[in-house]
């Protein structure tokens, strides 16, 4: 009698654990969207907006004549701010986390509001500029 009640309890725990991951990638809203080379960067949250303060944010990398999903190296991220009379603020970013081939997530912290610039690079030789205004 105990082998059903704990086989149907292991179904139902991985049922919820499959339904909270694929949650958190379909509830995701594009920011911007472009071209490197042979690939497609899209930058999305939760909200579709950036924020000032806390901010989980993912790139989604896909390759440009397929549509798929791309499974690039050495994803890096900085966002800067211009400063007049001074050099440019930082925004304060975790590392890149790789989540699934083609998605990559990280964590952004922006101490004001207004015009930020977030420079993604990555191998092959990926390069991209998404100019964001934080709310």
């Amino acid at each position: 009698m105990r082998q059903p009640f704990a086989r149907t309890a292991l179904l139902v725990a991985f049922s919820l654990l499959w339904l909270s991951c694929n949650r958190q990638t379909s509830a995701l809203a594009q920011i911007q969207q472009q071209r490197s080379g042979d690939y497609v960067v899209s930058l999305l949250s939760d909200t579709g907006v950036v924020k000032q303060h806390s901010n989980k944010l993912t790139l989604e990398i896909r390759n440009a004549a397929s549509n798929q999903l791309a499974n690039v190296n050495n994803v890096q991220v900085q966002a800067t701010m211009r400063m007049p009379g001074a050099g440019p603020m930082f925004g304060k970013l975790s590392s890149v986390r790789q989540v699934s081939p083609g998605r990559y997530d990280f964590d952004a912290e922006f101490s004001m509001a207004g015009q930020w610039s977030f420079l993604l690079t990555f191998d092959p030789n990926g390069r991209v500029q998404f100019n964001l205004n934080a709310q």
